[in-house]
């Protein structure tokens, strides 16, 4: 809950066109988990117009490479990419299978074209199946 609490003010101040020092402080004053929650907050609410760019904002670089092959292949770094054959969408072309796995996340499948949210599902894949739902062959 406190950790919920920090990320909502911090994200909030963040919001600001220019932090002010105090802000800063309170940010440089929160624990190294709780500064990562914050970013990852932040690039969910402002979103980079690229998917490769969230991607690296959300997955441990030793993936980075990969990461963007899969990008490539499924979306062309797009993150309004739709397959017009499945329910593949964003980013990673998560499917609407998963759209349980937004909701586990705190998200809704409303935003798959969200690049850093879908990044931060289709990590969650990741993490769980590997690289086996991409097969990248």
């Amino acid at each position: 809950m406190r950790l919920a609490v920090t990320v909502a003010a911090a994200a909030s101040l963040m919001l600001a066109a220019a932090c002010t020092p105090e802000q800063i402080a309170a940010y440089n004053n929160l624990a190294p988990h709780e500064q990562a929650a914050v970013r990852t907050h932040w690039h969910t609410v402002n979103p980079p117009a690229d998917c490769n760019t969230a991607m690296r904002n959300v997955w441990p670089q030793s993936t980075w490479a990969w990461a963007e092959a899969v990008i490539w292949r499924e979306s062309r770094n797009n993150p309004a990419a739709q397959n017009a054959r499945s329910t593949a969408a964003g980013c990673f072309q998560m499917l609407r299978v998963h759209a349980g796995r937004y909701n586990a996340l705190g998200y809704t499948w409303d935003q798959r074209y969200n690049a850093t949210v879908n990044s931060i599902v289709a990590l969650d894949l990741y993490r769980e199946q590997g690289a086996t739902p991409w097969r990248m062959t």
